[in-house]
């Protein structure tokens, strides 16, 4: 294209981003262009994750404990001598807990040092356990860790099993209140008899090497076909809970366990005894030392982790069909990333008590698909290369599995704190999920996991930058996103306005507002510069009606933002102009969901439609009239946005001693949203 008419291409659409900053649906021209200009971020950072898949996985795949920031640890009741307080639901047996944030600044207006809690709770038991089938298509060969030999087989199906004994264990000793145990179940993996003659069916032969009894007999119940193991956590008159953990391997895959006794069987333990989490912890390290399975241990661990969440969206763990050794990369040996066994036993408390937090999982997942430059009108333009083109990208379409892998790799450059909890998801089948849940364009989002891992998941986690209120010819004027921001701060003026919850989507609103059209509790921070609330401490509730705090893991608190979308344009010279239709077709429905859901926060809280504010009359607010049920993610079995309303409230009367079901609590509620309006977007991007 000449110069010239380049030229004029970017100030046309220039343009068009002013007339349109007070219009939710964009000109195709304007459409094209953003879809074009995300499009090609996702195909450059897919590239960058198939030359990574060549080499291995990063390294921050397999560092779990980057996660833990602040995240609280599940207390122990053998020191604190009181259970926690519980109520129980027909799912499941939920915690009541807390978060206390506090406004960091004050600027004269009074709001500093006002705090402000967030109520939340844990889920320490289910009703069933989840079903666990070997059919997963990502990393079925494990290709290990950049640097680390990959040639050891694919063990994760194994190890996760494990780990599911050992946290559902550790649960029981720190929390199991009445009626809590944990006993063997009548099945076995076949083998364990060593004079077993008929295998039957059993397809995956596992040698444990030379153990005692007792060891051959926590490994015949981690394999067994069904549940070879029981955790209960807790029983009622009418219920018995299971630990979060708890797994049932369909009974068609079947293990043969392959050992030799290290005693005679006259010295060694009749095995009747389920081992507790420490001895457990250390038979599993021992398992991966015997198959240098190094960094696998870790992976397994953050699978074993999403099993809570997968559980409570009713869905099978489908992990890979485990493979013996193969050839591949020779470099270090696995063995050198073994864990210190001491100080692994002294996390698992904190990734317990994340891993019983599905509401957490779930956020900080689809949280890494969030841009904070992307407001609510342009979602769909922002996912539709990642959800729509990648699937079928070459190097993606010719491998099963192969795209949840590379998206993996994707999400551990866009988010490396989380990348472990990526890998998890992937192994566990949790992204389909999930990516189905952004698909949405309102993901549930939990407003404590901004906190607990230290990665921003919606704008409302953005102080912004600048005065609030900026003058224009005519007026002052505030941007809408720093106006929901203030309504959303405990309120200096008293009003019938009711913004306890945080806005039901993460994306930021678009456009302006005038001073004149704001409500006091917005007024009032004329003046003030940019007000934060900062995350205190996290407060758990005792049955004796005690509570104790804490601050969390204290881990490194630099902040983990996205691989900047913006960022990757502003090294481009020019935006390039639409000279052919896209592959497939732009399905606005994502861009719709999130701005209905981002501007009901204000319609639904008191407000109304606000007069004088001619994009409260755009077609896509006006067909959400407020006595319909809002869009809700498809089949995945989230909240509906009906529960907007009455989660506060619900969570409230937990912590008061209500019960309250936790999948319709404070933490299914969708949160947040992005960053900077339309015509600031179009300005640095050019």
């Amino acid at each position: 294209m000449p110069r010239d008419a380049r030229t004029l291409f970017l100030t046309q659409l220039a343009n068009q981003a002013s007339i349109d900053k007070e219009r939710l649906r964009l000109s195709q021209q304007h459409l094209d262009a953003v879809t074009r200009e995300a499009g090609a971020y996702w195909h450059d950072l897919a590239k960058n994750a198939l030359l990574q898949y060549g080499r291995g996985l990063p390294p921050q795949s397999v560092e779990p404990r980057n996660m833990l920031r602040r995240v609280p640890a599940i207390p122990d009741r053998r020191v604190l001598h009181t259970p926690l307080a519980t109520f129980s639901t027909s799912r499941a047996s939920c915690v009541r807990t807390h978060s206390t944030w506090c406004v960091a600044d004050d600027g004269g207006c009074g709001v500093g040092g006002i705090a402000k809690t967030r109520p939340a709770s844990l889920q320490l038991g289910v009703r069933a356990p989840i079903s666990l089938a070997l059919t997963g298509t990502s990393f079925c060969s494990w290709i290990g860790v950049e640097g680390e030999r990959s040639n050891t087989g694919n063990f994760v199906a194994i190890l996760a099993l494990g780990w599911s004994y050992i946290l559902s264990a550790q649960l029981v000793e720190m929390q199991g209140q009445d009626g809590a145990e944990l006993v063997y179940m009548d099945r076995t993996a076949r083998g364990y008899s060593l004079d077993e003659a008929d295998l039957g069916a059993a397809t995956i032969r596992v040698n444990v090497g030379a153990v005692d009894e007792e060891a051959a007999r926590w490994w015949a119940a981690v394999l067994a076909p069904g549940q070879g193991w029981q955790a209960i956590v807790s029983r009622t008159n009418s219920a018995t809970y299971l630990s979060p953990w708890s797994v049932s391997v369909e009974k068609k895959q079947h293990f043969v366990l392959e050992w030799a006794t290290n005693l005679p069987r006259s010295m060694s333990s009749d095995g009747s005894t389920p081992p507790s989490s420490m001895k457990a912890l250390e038979l599993l390290t021992e398992f991966c030392a015997l198959h240098d399975l190094g960094s696998q241990l870790f992976a397994a661990l953050t699978t074993t982790m999403t099993f809570p969440t997968l559980n409570h969206y009713g869905k099978v763990a489908t992990l890979p069909l485990p493979t013996t050794s193969r050839a591949g990369r020779q470099s270090t040996s696995a063995k050198a990333t073994m864990p210190n066994l001491v100080t692994l036993a002294e996390e698992i408390p904190y990734y317990m008590s994340m891993s019983c937090n599905h509401s957490v999982i779930i956020s900080s997942l689809c949280g890494v698909f969030w841009e904070p430059d992307v407001p609510c009108n342009l979602v769909s333009p922002w996912l539709h290369a990642v959800l729509r083109e990648l699937p079928s990208m070459n190097g993606i379409i010719s491998s099963s599995g192969r795209y949840a892998e590379v998206v993996t790799i994707m999400c551990a450059f866009r988010r490396p704190r989380l990348a472990a909890l990526c890998l998890g998801a992937a192994l566990s089948g949790l992204t389909a999920t999930v990516l189905d849940l952004v698909d949405s364009g309102t993901p549930p989002l939990d407003p404590n996991a901004y906190a607990w891992n230290g990665c921003r998941q919606s704008f409302m986690d953005v102080a912004g930058s600048g005065p609030y209120f900026r003058t224009d010819s005519t007026c002052q004027r505030i941007q809408r996103a720093d106006v929901w921001r203030l309504l959303y701060l405990p309120p200096i003026v008293e009003d019938d306005l009711h913004y306890q919850s945080l806005p039901f989507s993460p994306w930021e609103p678009i456009g302006t507002t005038s001073l004149q059209h704001t409500v006091a509790r917005v007024k009032v921070h004329q003046s003030c510069p940019r007000h934060q609330l900062d995350y205190q401490l996290w407060s758990w509730h005792f049955r004796d009606g005690s509570t104790i705090e804490g601050k969390g893991f204290q881990i490194d608190t630099t902040e983990d933002s996205p691989h900047s979308w913006v960022a990757s344009m502003k090294m481009k010279p020019t935006l390039s102009p639409p000279v052919a239709p896209l592959a497939l077709p732009l399905d606005q429905d994502a861009s719709r969901a999130a701005s209905r859901e981002t501007f009901a926060w204000v319609t639904a809280n008191g407000e109304g439609y606000p007069p004088n504010e001619p994009i409260y009359n755009d077609e896509w607010l006006r067909e959400n009239a407020i006595s319909e049920s809002s869009s809700s993610p498809k089949d995945v079995g989230a909240c509906d946005s009906n529960d907007h309303l009455s989660a506060l409230s619900e969570a409230l009367n937990a912590v008061n001693g209500d019960a309250m079901d936790p999948t319709n609590g404070i933490e299914c509620m969708k949160s947040e949203a992005s960053k900077i309006p339309i015509q600031n977007w179009i300005d640095e991007l050019f």
